[in-house]
């Protein structure tokens, strides 16, 4: 059970990692237009989409994290 726990933490915090890098790649691009450009709110909407997964990734790592800790116990 630890073998796969840990190998689900290590999925997650690269799933986290991929998260952050397309986070920062779209909020720089974000920075970079004007709200009148057509596109915007699509990016805007994909922005908030890739919160909403990573904050979903940060919930599931730590609950995976918690129950790493209690198999050590």
């Amino acid at each position: 059970m630890s073998h796969a726990l840990r190998r689900q933490q290590r999925d997650l915090l690269d799933e986290l990692d991929e998260l952050e890098e397309a986070i920062m790649a779209l909020t720089a691009l974000l920075e970079n237009t004007g709200e009148d450009d057509e596109d915007f709110t699509d990016r805007h909407e994909r922005l908030a989409w890739l919160h909403r997964q990573q904050a979903g990734v940060m919930v599931t790592l730590g609950e995976t994290e918690r129950a790493l800790l209690a198999s050590d116990e």
